[in-house]
């Protein structure tokens, strides 16, 4: 399994899934039917600009709220590479209370220290899972602690899951 199949099936069945076209092609898993899959994530395109997947994930939330969905989870994933472009939509999810789950996945680097300190500075819970067998627990984590704090909750998964996972 990759990084973004753990993540797809921790934060829960009725989730939905905000990401782009290249990593949604490794969230596809071959036991679900492509009329699940295709209700449960909202594909950005391949062409916009980095991090457009935060003010998408924003609207995302917003809209099932309207629908009388507070329940459903809602999860952005993300490139680890990405997370400077998202400060500014990021201000105003935290501004409003906007509950969901950033999950941003590949090498750390300082981008991923960088946004680990941003979101903490904004009051919002983070975390970075190095362990690949900790990312399951990690994900179902952030998805109850967006809940608990209104809040987005940063999941920097910097971790590598071996093929064979």
């Amino acid at each position: 399994m990759t990084a973004c199949q753990i993540i797809d099936e921790a934060v829960g069945a009725d989730a939905r899934i905000v990401t782009d076209a290249g990593l949604h092609r490794l969230c596809r898993t071959p036991h679900r039917s492509s009329r699940h899959h295709a209700h449960r994530y909202v594909v950005c395109g391949r062409d916009g600009p980095p991090g457009r997947q935060v003010p998408v994930t924003v609207g995302v939330r917003m809209a099932l709220d309207a629908l009388g969905h507070r329940d459903t989870a809602v999860a952005a994933l993300i490139r680890v590479d990405e997370l400077p472009y998202t400060v500014g939509p990021l201000t105003n999810a935290v501004r409003h209370e906007v509950p969901f789950v950033l999950a941003a996945i590949g090498p750390g680097g300082r981008d991923g220290e960088q946004a680990l300190e941003l979101m903490r500075m904004y009051g919002c819970s983070a975390h970075r899972v190095d362990d690949p067998d900790a990312l399951r627990s990690a994900a179902v984590w952030a998805r109850k602690e967006a809940v608990t704090t209104a809040r987005p909750v940063l999941l920097l998964a910097t971790t590598r899951i071996p093929p064979e996972a």
